[in-house]
């Protein structure tokens, strides 16, 4: 075994640390594959887990052709082999040539773009295979033994199965930090890094309407002094949960300190109220009349063209129906 090419490889790998994501990572290993294990393309088999869906797997899709598969699109007996394995339904770990793999339509394909040898190597993730690395050869090759052929390929799977999960588990570490513990919403920072994707889902949308709702429980410090801390916390989880009922799946609701809590939203009117102000009864009917909150709005576009500005107007308009709400009882528009 060529001990030289496998230090090589593993001094290749101390970059794939940098990686922050699972498509930098593939264009890592696709280099040294490349340069170092003699592949002349390939691509990769991938079951992403969403962090904020609580890492359900999604459907296995192909990331980072590279090389000989780079220059055509993927076949689709490709995706129909997907949908009953990761692996394509074919022997892993080893290199096969053309001729003496199964499918017909695969290896018709292969043949097409002049591979000679065809390999399957899988990903796997707490002992569980989430996806392959799948690469070719167009040509012999005669300066690697199969031996070293074959470490180089089983250090790069195992390398970047490693580097996945530790990518995963940034990004759960990412996700925990922007959460509120107590409520389970979002807390301020998960809030300013969710708005981004909130403006880019404006552009085209020219009959909703992005609505930032701001909420304060009435009276909580008399709340948490008269009944302790305990029962403050549970008022807490009681508006969150409420909030959350009434928000939509792309809609965010967050607790940014105290008692007060955000609410990104979308309306077919520009105007916050009728949102904000549904919410604000939800709430009361959820916890049975023993809670009641504050609210206000703004209309991003016509109070304000950031964050910023649409929260201060929201604000402002929340203390205002709380001064009304001291003095009726009630919200002045319900």
């Amino acid at each position: 075994m060529d001990a030289g090419a496998l230090s090589s490889f593993f001094e290749h790998t101390r970059t794939w640390g940098r990686a922050q994501r699972g498509m930098e990572l593939f264009q890592f290993a696709a280099d040294a594959l490349t340069h170092l294990a003699s592949v002349d393309g390939g691509f990769f088999i991938y079951r992403k887990r969403g962090v904020e869906t609580g890492g359900e797997p999604q459907p296995p899709a192909v990331y980072h052709t590279f090389g000989t598969f780079a220059e055509e699109p993927i076949a689709p007996c490709v995706e129909q082999l997907l949908r009953s394995s990761l692996t394509l339904d074919l022997p892993t770990g080893r290199w096969l040539l053309v001729e003496d793999i199964p499918q017909d339509d695969l290896r018709t394909w292969l043949a097409s773009l002049s591979v000679l040898e065809f390999g399957v190597w899988p990903l796997y993730s707490r002992e569980e295979v989430r996806g392959a690395m799948v690469v070719a050869r167009t040509k012999a090759v005669v300066h690697l033994t199969w031996e070293t052929s074959h470490a180089l390929m089983e250090a790069c799977s195992a390398q970047v199965s490693l580097a996945l999960d530790m990518i995963m588990a940034i990004r759960i570490a990412e996700h925990a930090s922007q959460r509120d513990l107590l409520t389970g919403a979002w807390n301020r920072l998960g809030i300013e890094r969710r708005w981004p994707r909130v403006l880019d889902a404006t552009r085209g949308a020219d009959e909703r309407h992005v609505i930032v709702g701001v909420v304060d429980i009435d009276h909580f410090k008399r709340i948490n002094d008269t009944y302790g801390h305990p029962v403050g916390d549970r008022v807490l989880r009681v508006v969150a949960q409420a909030l959350q009922e009434q928000a939509q799946p792309d809609e965010l609701v967050g607790r940014i300190g105290g008692d007060e809590f955000i609410v990104i939203a979308w309306s077919d009117v520009p105007d916050w109220r009728p949102r904000m102000l549904a919410m604000q009864r939800a709430i009361r009917e959820h916890s049975s009349g023993t809670c009641q909150v504050s609210v206000g709005g703004s209309v991003f576009g016509l109070d304000g063209d950031s964050l910023e500005a649409c929260y201060t107007a929201a604000d402002e308009r929340l203390y205002e129906n709380k001064r009304w709400r001291k003095q009726h009882g009630e919200s002045p528009v319900s």
